[in-house]
């Protein structure tokens, strides 16, 4: 039987997803507002080590039951160490992060300019339904019912973004990665990608603090 997703936008990449009453928290960021009073989380995900992704403030404004798990690239094990999580290599393959089944495809950050050096960027696929994608436009490895998709960034183009729902093909787009967008282009990057993405995917903007129920 499948369980119910529930998923909840905290802002630009920051999304707290519960799965089977599991509560696993993705990308705690700089741009997203301070995580106070979302209740303790199982686990921590993070696709990679840029500030916007990866904010040692907030992961310590969030709460577990003993020492918080914390699932990243290999990469960004120097800036967790002097936090109070237990840090996870994430490397290509499966696992389960509190019971919920995982398939991670390490890869790397798009590019921002050549010669920019870039991050290794993890993409999760959550319990076989949610696809995040980090900051690599990296196609899962079987059909998602949910993709949360970079709605804008310094590294992609409108039109490759539209590329890449239309790739995946998913159910569901929920639109992530917004904050640097005025209130104005983020409803014109919101309406371009919801007349030319896939005609059998749902838009789902939703706003910081938002939920839905899968």
């Amino acid at each position: 039987m499948t369980q119910n997703i529930h998923l909840t936008f905290l802002g630009h990449s920051c999304v707290l997803i519960d799965v089977g009453g599991a509560r696993l928290l993705l990308d705690p960021g700089n741009l997203t507002p301070p995580l106070d009073g979302i209740g303790a989380v199982d686990a921590v995900l993070v696709t990679h080590g840029h500030p916007d992704h990866l904010d040692a403030e907030q992961v310590r404004r969030v709460t577990g039951a003993g020492k918080l798990p914390l699932y990243g690239p290999p990469d960004i094990a120097g800036q967790v160490e002097d936090l109070d999580v237990a840090f996870v290599g994430v490397r290509t393959g499966s696992f389960e992060v509190a019971g919920v089944p995982i398939v991670a495809t390490v890869s790397v950050h798009e590019t921002l300019y050549p010669g920019f050096p870039l991050p290794a960027n993890v993409g999760y696929e959550i319990g076989g339904r949610i696809f995040a994608p980090g900051d690599a436009l990296t196609v899962p490895s079987q059909p998602i019912e949910v993709l949360l998709a970079p709605l804008a960034g310094p590294w992609m183009k409108l039109s490759e973004g539209i590329d890449f729902i239309r790739a995946v093909a998913p159910d569901v787009v929920v639109p992530v990665h917004d904050a640097g967008l005025a209130p104005a282009h983020r409803g014109l990057h919101r309406a371009l990608f919801t007349d030319f993405g896939p005609t059998d995917s749902t838009f789902t903007p939703l706003d910081p603090g938002q939920s839905i129920t899968l």
